[in-house]
């Protein structure tokens, strides 16, 4: 005999258990009769006993609300409560208990009746639709797929299931069963009655129940059940004049709710999605057959033309409930085929599968909740794009303390410096995503041929690099003035980063290539930290602002020598020297990508190089601090654009439009740069005072300015990815047109006021963003390359 501890938010004996409490307590009688033993945790309600033993074998624990009973749970059971069940039973109702995290050490079923994304999204709207997410969809998809057996009941509601992730061998569908009432029913009403019996919720979608009685003068509406949205109907009855037709009931006793089973001709529900529908089986076993949209579960509960009728749209549902009213030999045949029906389903049966179930999860292994995250597609890409915003954070923590550690002046000559390692680092960034491409598609070879091909790759590079290094030392004094800096020494320095840069790309994108993302993301973060100690340290020495750009190449270096060694763990020492393929042959074919990477990072950055030429001092110091707080909608437009790319790549692919995906991804950075930019209109002195110190406040006047460019240049930025998407090159003249304009026009004007320097920024990447977009939405041959 096992002892089954149950764990849901609303039981048998809630006012509002519903078709979750029925199954339950249909279930559980059968346990107990069998001789084991149930522990139930759930929420309470006005007039519940905390503890309660209705029956030998049977213990009721209520506590908590609707949403604290999921905390209360833990925590009881945490400090004992149950510790000797053999295996827990898990309702998911909408929200998770999150057993995974505190309890993996016991065998647990989950039992899920549907998805709730979409009722969320009724309810709540976009809300609703973040509410899902974090509440259901993202811990059902990380922590309990593949984790634990689930259990539902249909075959709808697993297809639902296994669309988060959860393998399809996992989710075990047990159909509800039902049971006769006992008592002696009443005879049909000689009027039209229609029936609706159900909790009172948005997603129920009552209000197209109105809509079928309407439909058929005469008939009445019985509405049975309880709910947050009882007042909004009460509202549409009166608005509709049907008050005088719908009798509303409220929560019923079991003798009521039989009574109007029989009375009933039909019974009713417009429910957006239901699992099975339990009232279907209930009106059943009363000899009445029902009428419903044919979404959810509710085609396994209703066979279609044989025990009830299903309709695609409530002109449907009204024709089908007319018909029904009309031909009481089809109602009559209709109800006795249903009431055939549900004599086949029985609690017994329910019970016996939902044992089975739990007997084989106390069989199996238990899986650790680390075990189960690291197998986690999605968390995985959460980690990355994390490790990118804890990049994102660390540079701005870079910009802010070496902007007061240096003064405004020098500030300006490192962000010159800066940004052109950042137009050089171009090609590395696309060589990462070749390189990872190529790996996973095997065409660089086994371990042991890819981890010649790297070391190849290492050495050429290594070469390269020293003979650049030479090169820029010599020519050190033409690259400082190139980029308008006195520190010659920084200046020469950004060659040979490029270069470790490339090294860096080449081992992450190894690394990446067989899925071992988590040294990546290190990796990104360890960059971004080792960049700020190393720099400090040597501006700490004295080195200044070349030192402060020093820090760059040592953290690079160093990473790549990490990467290294991880690689080698994974893929072994190198026994030849054949490379499967040459570097520069990755480099050539992703020449689309580099080039408009390049020119995107020109209209980024050059900017800030030319303030420094043009205008110099404390104010172009003060111009880069602005430009770098408003570069953080282009920072969210990068992470977006990881969606962006694939999603758009999907749907061309298969025929589908793919400017949704952009208009989507648009939105989104809208929503980030309209508080951002309101926040940069009306108080830029005390942004830039509270970020970058009193020195840069010279800059408030540019910064809405700079901001509206950045989020133009974010805009431009995620219209270059829908092109790559579509396999398109047509916008590259376009972009370099702007971007060399961009370069003429801030160097060549003689521009010596700082707004009007941002303006002219303001005015090319609007023209960049809008010929782009212009390109990219006219209709033209969506190539997408297939492998």
């Amino acid at each position: 005999m096992a002892h089954i501890l149950l764990l849901t938010d609303r039981d048998w004996t809630h006012p509002q258990g519903g078709g979750t409490g029925a199954n339950l307590f249909g279930q559980v009688a059968y346990w107990l009769e069998w001789g084991h033993t149930v522990t139930v945790v759930a929420g309470t309600y006005p007039g519940a006993e905390r503890v309660s033993t209705p029956a030998e074998g049977l213990e009721l624990h209520h506590m908590g609300s609707r949403r604290s009973v999921f905390a209360r749970a833990a925590w009881a059971v945490r400090r004992g409560l149950a510790k000797d069940a053999d295996v827990v039973l898990e309702v998911v109702n909408g929200i998770a208990f999150l057993t995974p995290l505190w309890l993996s050490g016991k065998p647990r079923v989950t039992l899920v009746h549907h998805i709730h994304r979409d009722h969320y999204v009724t309810e709540l709207g976009r809300v609703g639709a973040v509410a899902a997410l974090v509440l259901e969809t993202l811990p059902l998809k990380l922590l309990y797929g593949g984790s634990s057996p689930f259990l539902t009941i249909s075959e709808s509601a697993k297809t639902d299931i296994v669309a988060l992730g959860v393998p399809a061998e996992d989710v075990h569908v047990g159909y509800l069963g039902v049971v006769p009432f006992d008592q002696e029913l009443p005879a049909r009403s000689e009027t039209p009655r229609l029936l609706y019996l159900g909790r009172l919720k948005r997603y129920k979608r009552i209000e197209l129940l109105l809509d079928v009685l309407e439909g058929i003068p005469g008939a009445v509406l019985d509405v049975a059940g309880e709910g947050d949205h009882r007042p909004d109907l009460e509202a549409e009855i009166a608005r509709r004049g049907l008050a005088d037709r719908v009798i509303l009931h409220g929560h019923v006793s079991e003798d009521l709710k039989a009574e109007l089973y029989a009375q009933a001709w039909v019974n009713l529900t417009a429910s957006s999605a239901e699992g099975w529908c339990l009232t279907v089986m209930e009106a059943a076993t009363c000899g009445t057959p029902s009428a419903a949209l044919a979404v959810g579960g509710l085609p396994e509960s209703i066979v279609d033309g044989e025990t009830g009728l299903l309709a695609e749209d409530v002109d449907g549902l009204v024709a089908n409930v007319q018909r029904l009213v009309e031909e009481p030999g089809l109602r009559e045949r209709m109800g006795a085929a249903a009431q055939e029906r549900a004599a086949r389903f029985t609690w017994e049966r329910t019970a016996r599968e939902t044992l089975d179930v739990l007997d084989a999860a106390r069989e199996r292994e238990p899986v650790k909740v680390r075990t189960q995250l690291s197998r986690s597609e999605t968390l995985k890409a959460a980690g990355m794009a994390a490790a990118t915003m804890a990049n994102n954070a660390l540079a701005v923590i870079f910009t802010v303390l070496f902007a007061r550690l240096l003064g405004a002046e020098d500030y300006g000559s490192l962000a010159a410096v800066v940004s052109t390692f950042v137009i050089l680092a171009v090609p590395g960034s696309a060589l990462q995503v070749a390189v990872a491409r190529e790996i996973a598609l095997g065409r660089l070879g086994s371990e042991d041929r890819l981890a010649a091909t790297l070391a190849v790759w290492r050495r050429r590079l290594l070469v390269g690099g020293v003979v650049l290094t030479a090169a820029a030392v010599v020519f050190r004094q033409p690259i400082a003035d190139l980029i308008s800096v006195p520190e010659e020494w920084a200046a020469a320095a950004t060659a040979p980063t490029a270069v470790l840069w490339l090294l860096l790309s080449v081992e992450r994108g190894a690394l990446q290539g067989v899925h071992a993302y988590k040294p990546v993301a290190w990796s990104i973060v360890l960059e971004a930290f080792g960049r700020l100690v190393f720099g400090l340290v040597l501006v700490g020495a004295g080195m200044g602002v070349t030192g402060a750009y020093l820090g760059t190449p040592l953290s690079l270096l160093a990473t790549a020598l990490g990467l290294w060694w991880v690689s080698r763990g994974r893929f072994g020492s190198a026994k030849d020297g054949f490379a499967a393929r040459r570097l520069w042959d990755l480099v050539g074919g992703a020449w689309p990508a580099v080039v408009a990477l390049f020119l995107i990072a020109v209209l980024q950055n050059v900017d800030v190089i030319m303030v420094k030429r043009q205008i110099g001092g404390d104010e172009a110091g003060a111009y880069a601090a602005a430009a770098v707080a408003a570069k953080a909608v282009v920072w969210l437009a990068i992470g977006i654009g990881l969606y962006l790319l694939p999603e758009a790549t999907r749907a061309a692919r298969h025929g589908q439009d793919p400017r949704p995906v952009l208009a989507r991804a648009l939105g989104v950075v809208a929503v980030v740069a309209v508080p951002m930019l309101i926040v940069y209109g009306i108080a830029p002195e005390t942004v830039l005072r509270l970020a970058f110190g009193p020195e840069t406040v010279v800059a408030a006047d540019a910064l809405f300015v700079l901001g509206c460019a950045m989020t133009l240049l974010a805009v431009g930025y995620l219209g270059v990815q829908y092109m790559l998407a579509l396999g398109r090159v047509s916008f590259l003249p376009a972009l370099a047109a702007v971007a060399l304009a961009e370069i003429a026009l801030l160097g060549g004007l003689g521009i010596e006021s700082l707004v009007t320097f941002a303006a002219i920024v303001l005015g090319l990447q609007a023209a960049a963003a809008l010929s782009v977009l212009a390109i990219g939405l006219l209709p033209g041959r969506r190539r997408v390359a297939v492998d």
